[in-house]
Parts: structure tokens; C-alpha cells; sequence
């Protein structure tokens, strides 16, 4: 087993503190590499208000990156400032590793022959409409974007979905490689709560994540009425964002706002995760999403969407997909589980015991490093034999 020590650079657009999917996985799985010995920096953009530099949890920040608020310039600003800080960082790191695959990808792409042969690997963090390869599509120059995009070395798939639409937007599959998102499951588990008196009584129906029109809020309250008038279950709303004044009206409007609770934003939420009965992701676009992979760790029953990694996580029985968009399909597939106690234990068990086997961090951090030293072997190889343009 190659027990070498490898220094990693990750690109981000934004990093801890501030947090959406793609900035908390680079941050799991940057701990979990430090804790091993491994070498992780971060390029991201500046924040008013935040260190320039800082460690966090063993990772080096870098909060360089300045760019224009909007339009076309924000591009151009963002990119010329990811490569600038990479050939100023050049010589200590081995591999670049970028968490989101639109403008992230454009600069590592456009700069790659500044790195002097230092494998780019990219990882898009979502699919569907909000997803990148969409988001690209309907970019501005996409002809020159995909081109520039696809001269990096290597492309990280979370879902089979992502790896769909990368191939379609054409990537070789030989360049693709089929990953995951990690979850810390020593953290993430079934017990006890404080939350218990904070919250409406159970049975509780949690949703984690922000409250944003990709989540899909809005047909889950329309939902629901028919759950709240078949059983006692209250639902939760754990999250802040845009939309959280208009679900607050929608749900008064629809004379559910005695069954709803929004708690705002939590700063752990694993021990709130413990307070509730079942979990319910209604997204329209998800890479591998981490409030799903943070509830099977619970031991949650969990109802999704059926797309994007949602299919690949709740698969062959784990959990409830739902598809479409039809309200009645959510009230009743959250109502089968209600309902049955003992089919919530079940599936609430074979969660945790998939994310136990397959999408526990040290798993996924085990095969992330499998696939780094692939990338860097290729390299040398490489080089023996010409060099790289």
C-alpha cells in the first residue's frame, strides 16, 4: 500500500465559514486528509471580514480571489484570479483538485500548462438545471468554455448522473471516474437529542438544507395538508434562505403553520437530525447531497426526489424516491412510512448501513487517494516519455 504523503490544492468558490455542499465536503474531506499526514491547501475567493490566510482544522486557506460581483466580468476576474493564485502557490502542491466544475474547472483548464504538468482533477457538484454542465449549456462562448474545460486532466463523477451529462458534454470515459461525497458516520448517528423540547411533537418529518428554490419546498408543502389531516406528524424546516418568507406565507395560506416549524439555521445538524422520525429531500437538482447522507447516517427513513445522486444514494430499497412532481405522490409515499412503524425501522437500518459500507469519509477519502496517485502515476509516466504540452 503507497503510504507517500501528498499535497493536495483545492479550489473552491467559496470555504468554511461560509457553507453550501460543495464547500462542506471539500472541508470533510480535507480534515480526513490532514488527519492522515496528507498536505491540503485552499485557493478561494476573499471575503470581507475573514483572514486572508488562515488554518482551519489543518487546512491552509487562501482566500486570494477577487472578482467583480456580476456579468461577464465576474468570470473573467474570477478566473485570471484562481490562476494567478496557483502559479503564486506553484511548487507546493502535487495535484489540484477543484470542488465545483463551472468557472472552477475554466481556470484550472485555461492554466494548465502555468502548473508545469500538475494533474487537474474536477468535480462537478450537481446535475440537472442548477447543476454545471446545464449552467454551462447555457453560458455565454460555451463552445470555447467546454473546450477550455475539457483540457483538464481528470473529472470526478458523485452520481451517475453527473457522469452522464460529463460524457454527454464530452469528456472521455477513460478521464471519468465515478466518486462520492463522505459523511463522518462516528459523528452522524442514531441518539439521544437537546433538541426534544425545542421542537413540535412527534412524529417529526426533518428537512435539512437551504431554503432555496432547488429544494423544491414549495411542493412539499403542498403536500402537506393530506399528511397533516392523516396523522400527527409535524414537519421541520432546518435551513435559512430566499425563500424562507414566502413558505412562511404559502404555509399560512394553506392553514398548515401550526404543523410547520422553521428553526433557522443550526450550527451542528446532528443533533437535530437525532430529534426527528423520518427525513424528506424534495430537491429538483442534487449532486450527492450531504443532509441526505448526514439523515441515512441517523438511521432515518428518507424520502427524495428521484434524481441526480438522491437514485444512487436510496437505490434498491434504502429508502423512498419519488418521482415526478405531483404532491399526492409525496403525501403518500411520507404516509407509507408514518404509517408503518416497522418498515421506518428498516429502512431507517439498511441508511446507516450503506453509508457504514460505502459512503462512510474514510471509504470515500480511501478512493479519492486511490485515484490521486493514478492521476500522478500517469504523469511521470508521461513525462518519461514526452513532454506535456
Amino acid at each position: 500500500m503507497d503510504d507517500s504523503k501528498l499535497r493536495v490544492c483545492f479550489v473552491v468558490s467559496y470555504f468554511h465559514p461560509l457553507e453550501s455542499g460543495a464547500e462542506r465536503q471539500a472541508l470533510a474531506q480535507g480534515v480526513e486528509l490532514v488527519r492522515r499526514g496528507h498536505s491540503v491547501q485552499v485557493v478561494t475567493h476573499a471575503v470581507d471580514g475573514l483572514a486572508r490566510d488562515e488554518v482551519v482544522q489543518g487546512i491552509q486557506v487562501h482566500r486570494w480571489v477577487r472578482s467583480s460581483r456580476t456579468g461577464p466580468l465576474f468570470a473573467v476576474s474570477f478566473v485570471a484570479g484562481v490562476i494567478q493564485a496557483l502559479r503564486q502557490l506553484r511548487g507546493s502542491y502535487d495535484l489540484i483538485h477543484t470542488h465545483q466544475g463551472l468557472w472552477e474547472a475554466i481556470a484550472t483548464g485555461l492554466g494548465r500548462s502555468a502548473f508545469r504538468g500538475v494533474p487537474t482533477l474536477v468535480q462537478p457538484a450537481s446535475s440537472g438545471y442548477y447543476g454545471e454542465a446545464e449552467e454551462l449549456s447555457r453560458t455565454r462562448g460555451f463552445p470555447l468554455l467546454r473546450r477550455l474545460i475539457l483540457r483538464n486532466h481528470a473529472f470526478a463523477a458523485i452520481s451517475a448522473d453527473i457522469e452522464d451529462q460529463w460524457t454527454r458534454l464530452g469528456v472521455p470515459p477513460e478521464r471519468i471516474f465515478r466518486m462520492a461525497s463522505g459523511v463522518d458516520a462516528t459523528h452522524y448517528r442514531p441518539g439521544s437529542s437537546g433538541f426534544e423540547s425545542r421542537l413540535l411533537a412527534r412524529p417529526r418529518v426533518l428537512f435539512t438544507g437551504r431554503l432555496h428554490p432547488q429544494k423544491n419546498l414549495t411542493r412539499l408543502l403542498e403536500a402537506w395538508p393530506a399528511v397533516a389531516q392523516r396523522t400527527n406528524a409535524n414537519l421541520i424546516l432546518v435551513g435559512h434562505g430566499p425563500e424562507q418568507e414566502r413558505l412562511e406565507a404559502q404555509a399560512a395560506a394553506l392553514g398548515i403553520a401550526d404543523r410547520i416549524q422553521f428553526t433557522g439555521a443550526v450550527n451542528d445538524p446532528a443533533e437535530i437530525l437525532r430529534a426527528a422520525d423520518l427525513f424528506v429531500l424534495p430537491s429538483v437538482a442534487e449532486g450527492m447531497s450531504n443532509s441526505l447522507l448526514e439523515a441515512m447516517a441517523t438511521a432515518l427513513p428518507c424520502v427524495a426526489s428521484g434524481i441526480g445522486g438522491n437514485i444512487d444514494l436510496l437505490g434498491d430499497g434504502v429508502g423512498r424516491l419519488v418521482s415526478g412532481d405531483d404532491p399526492a405522490a409525496w403525501s403518500e409515499a411520507l404516509m407509507e412510512i408514518l404509517g408503518d412503524p416497522d418498515l421506518a425501522s428498516r429502512l431507517g437500518a439498511a441508511a446507516r448501513h450503506r453509508v457504514e459500507t460505502e459512503f462512510a469519509l474514510p471509504i470515500v477519502v480511501d478512493r479519492y487517494l486511490t485515484l490521486y496517485r493514478s492521476l500522478l502515476a500517469a504523469r511521470s509516466t508521461n513525462r518519461a516519455g514526452r513532454p506535456e504540452r
